[in-house]
């Protein structure tokens, strides 16, 4: 896991890199046995230096061994334009690990040292999820609302955000934490809206809130169908526990039960789904839906009696389309 981490965060970060040097330019370019010769020749023309201890750090798939080149080169001397991002590929490393405690002092060290650097947003969410894992609340606290407000209006700041409805949600205060993803998900920024409406969903499951539960999947669904982490609510929403119906209180109440078969933002989307629906023969609705202040499209298959002829229903449909959906109570 540590390797393979390393590897990516190589490639990453080395495309980004102010070439300064023939080493660095060779790393660019992917002539990686070229940069190692290069480097080889540098190693026993010269002493050791620190910058050619980063050189081998960033060539070396081993993460074990990548961050004791790292190491050896924050000890010895090392050109000042490499050093913050050694410093940085240091802290991921204390993350793959699992050392928060490490984790903790490297990053600070980075912000300390380097106030305005590139990986500034990044490094604070590390202190944060640094510190709360070694329970230090007020200094988690400290650097999440600092990312919040030294980076507001932007898609980093609301990713702060983020992180903060999340400790809410873990703190069980589900209106405080709602009303931040309600927020998120009708924002312009897609680093946020999917996780937000991954999180209203998750935790309308857990509350059973069903229905909210539902909407919020098949938003995330329809908005952004290759978003991580749709499996894993559909599997819960599949497992999810309806009380049987009193078929007596149905018929006094008037309840009917249709199977929701997909929201959408675009009213073309939804009329292209009815109509395909039609074939099975049960009566097909499209209703509106208002979330966060944008009307989606609901589309509706089918009006029972009893919720046991819906579930009947939605497992035939379910054969069919090879697609999991949902029954509502109307």
């Amino acid at each position: 896991m540590i390797r393979i981490l390393v590897f990516f965060i190589f490639q990453a970060v080395v495309c980004r890199l102010a070439a300064s040097s023939d080493v660095i330019e060779l790393i660019d370019e992917g002539k990686i046995d070229e940069a190692r010769r290069v480097i080889a020749e540098a190693s026993t023309a010269t002493r050791r230096d620190g910058t050619l201890l980063y050189y081998q750090a960033l060539l070396e798939p081993d993460g074990k061994k990548a961050m004791q080149f790292h190491d050896a080169a924050f000890k010895a001397e090392m050109e000042p334009q490499f050093l913050e991002n050694s410093t940085y590929l240091r802290a991921l490393y204390h993350l793959a690990e699992g050392n928060y405690e490490k984790l903790g002092s490297t990053a600070e060290a980075y912000l300390q040292y380097w106030e305005n650097a590139k990986h500034r947003p990044e490094v604070m969410r590390l202190a944060a999820l640094a510190f709360k894992k070694q329970k230090e609340s007020a200094r988690a606290d400290g650097y999440r609302n600092g990312l919040i407000k030294e980076f507001a209006g932007s898609p980093t700041g609301k990713i702060g955000e983020l992180d903060e409805a999340v400790k809410l949600y873990e703190k069980k205060d589900y209106l405080a934490a709602q009303k931040i993803c309600r927020h998120l998900s009708n924002t312009k920024y897609d680093e946020v809206v999917p996780p937000a409406l991954y999180l209203l969903s998750s935790y309308s499951i857990e509350q059973n809130r069903i229905d909210d539960a539902i909407l919020y999947y098949n938003v995330l669904k329809e908005t952004y169908p290759s978003a991580v982490g749709l499996h894993d609510l559909a599997v819960r929403l599949g497992q999810l526990y309806r009380e049987p119906a009193d078929n007596e209180a149905e018929r006094l109440t008037g309840t009917i039960y249709s199977v929701q078969v997909g929201v959408f933002s675009v009213r073309e989307n939804a009329d292209r789904l009815a109509k395909r629906m039609k074939q099975y023969g049960e009566k097909v609705e499209i209703t509106n839906k208002i979330v966060s202040d944008k009307k989606y499209y609901v589309v509706f298959v089918g009006r029972f009696q009893s919720s046991e002829e819906a579930m009947a229903f939605k497992s035939r449909l379910e054969m069919s389309e090879k697609e999991a959906f949902q029954v509502i109570a109307r």
